[in-house]
């Protein structure tokens, strides 16, 4: 008798943050959310001589985000491929930039526009740790201000564009609604040795609902999709999703090519009162090994039944990856742990 069976388990503007076709006056004070800006004009990065980390991935996601719209484009990337992430921050902390009306930002955009070719013209930008000439792509995620790059983006590349010599470059952009062609000008001007992968990717207000299917459509038009792994799919129960890191194995491989096909649902139920199981409806490689779970563990069973642990089991498995959550009692909640029958859907 089987003991557990296993589971499985943005910008918006970019607003535009400055994406005002007229400056200084942002679109919609009221809704501006990638809106950044840096009194501290000149002030240089904390450290010319960066301690880079050793990269993991052939791929490198730069993003900035005020307000947390690009961030979230970040995670739309990184739930379809591997990649290493390297968030920019400014030098100087705590700045409100929705101040006067966004005055902070137009000054900056200004300040660069007035000498490009200057480096006391950009602000400046906390010591990265990530080497952009240790990869073989960079995707460059990025708000829109006052109908520009973002100046902290503009910055980053301005000092560190050089590593990108020769590699494939992919440019995302987030605004409210103002259009990006100025935006890609800038990028083109900073990353003049660089090669760009395909059009740039567009976020706005309108179509910020679809930012998954965008993100993915423009991998795949990239190439990106088919030659990596992602780091992370989806769970969803009862119209809540939470994020599953997943292991690099076969049972993986193979769950994330059934995925981007399509999502999977099925039935899950309660038993022994520490796993929800159900048949997943296909059949997957496993690689079982003894394992005892954990609350969160998302585990093969058989071949083909996912269970999703919010108690602990000992049991040959295969490990498919864990749930996100912040406590016990939360996982318990999503789950329905002990209500009975429940829809999993899974997705990337």
């Amino acid at each position: 008798m089987r003991k557990a069976l296993s589971i499985f388990l943005a910008v918006s503007t970019l607003l535009s943050v400055f994406a005002c076709e007229a400056l200084p006056m942002p679109e919609d004070p009221e809704k501006q959310n990638d809106n950044a800006a840096n009194p501290s004009n000149n002030q240089g990065d904390g450290d010319e001589t960066p301690n880079y980390e050793d990269a993991n991935s052939k791929t490198l996601v730069v993003y900035y985000s005020y307000t947390g719209n690009c961030k979230d484009i970040v995670s739309s990337v990184t739930g379809l491929i591997e990649a290493d992430v390297m968030e920019l921050k400014p030098a100087v902390d705590g700045q409100d930039y929705a101040a006067n009306n966004y005055k902070l930002g137009a000054d900056l955009i200004n300040a660069i526009n007035a000498k490009p070719d200057e480096a006391a013209s950009y602000p400046g930008i906390k010591t990265i740790d990530r080497n952009a000439a240790d990869y073989d792509t960079v995707i460059i995620v990025t708000p829109l201000w006052h109908s520009h790059m973002a100046a902290f983006m503009q910055a980053y590349l301005f000092k560190y564009g050089s590593q990108m010599a020769g590699k494939n470059v992919g440019l995302i952009v987030s605004s409210h609604s103002s259009g990006i062609s100025s935006v890609i000008a800038d990028a083109k001007r900073l990353l003049s040795n660089a090669t760009f992968m395909g059009d740039a990717l567009w976020i706005n207000q309108s179509n910020r609902g679809k930012q998954d299917e965008l993100v993915k459509n423009w991998l795949t038009g990239l190439n990106l999709i088919e030659n990596t792994m992602p780091s992370k799919i989806k769970i969803s129960v009862s119209g809540k999703t939470i994020p599953i890191n997943i292991e690099n194995n076969d049972a993986t491989k193979a769950l994330v090519a059934a995925l981007r096909e399509t999502s999977i649902t099925y039935e899950a139920k309660d038993y022994g009162g520490f796993e929800k199981v159900g048949p997943l409806g296909r059949t997957l490689p496993t690689s079982d090994t003894q394992i005892t779970t954990q609350a969160g563990d998302v585990i093969l069973y058989s071949g083909n039944q996912i269970v999703l642990f919010y108690g602990s089991n000992t049991w040959s498995y295969t490990r498919i990856g864990k749930m996100q959550y912040e406590s016990l009692d939360e996982l318990k909640s999503f789950l329905k742990a002990g209500e009975g029958n429940i829809s999993v859907t899974l997705l990337l």
